[in-house]
């Protein structure tokens, strides 16, 4: 018997709607965290994150190994964190991303009970139209470019400010070009 676990956990669906586990639910709980002494500083926010929620086996020591050495493999540089239902890849500083890479790591992995289920990229970067009317997200410092698809419900800034972006990544199941649909776009701080 397997002592996988199968399932998408409240922490892959928390990432995927934007809802930050652990947050004080009420007033008490917030007054309570702001008046602990020295609290620890959290580290910055990292230059990009690619977030890929995964269904199935992640909780055997095995699969975890497996799964660790698969994105390492392929995030060059990534800084590689598993949870029971999500893997994460950090980039601390402003590097290439190589997004189709990650994602076809545990999208075509060979491991008997594990499917990716959705992928989430967050990073500094601006958004630009082209001449031909296209949109691309160019990442900071690098200007590397993916193209993006806006909602006119999501408000941005002008063409070629810094923003902080977070996006679902589509087309990672087919063999074409990715593309990401904003979810947020944000100045950063």
């Amino acid at each position: 018997m397997s002592l996988c676990r199968s399932g998408i956990g409240i922490a892959a669906l928390a990432v995927l709607l934007g809802v930050v586990p652990g947050a004080p639910a009420d007033a008490a709980a917030t007054a309570a965290a702001s008046s602990s002494p020295a609290a620890p500083a959290t580290q910055p926010e990292p230059f990009a994150r690619v977030s890929l929620a995964v269904r199935g086996c992640s909780s055997c020591a095995h699969c975890r190994s497996t799964i660790r050495q698969m994105v390492r493999a392929s995030a060059k540089g990534g800084e590689a964190k598993l949870g029971d239902d999500q893997v994460e890849v950090l980039y601390r500083s402003p590097v290439p991303v190589p997004l189709r890479e990650v994602i076809h790591s545990l999208a075509e992995n060979r491991l008997h009970d594990l499917s990716l289920v959705d992928v989430l990229f967050s990073a500094r970067g601006t958004i630009r139209t082209a001449g031909d009317g296209s949109t691309r997200f160019v990442l900071a410092e690098t200007g590397q470019s993916f193209p993006i698809a806006i909602d006119p419900a999501v408000r941005h800034p002008r063409d070629g400010t810094p923003v902080r972006l977070v996006a679902l990544v589509n087309g990672w199941r087919a063999k074409g070009d990715l593309t990401l649909i904003a979810r947020t776009i944000d100045l950063p701080s």
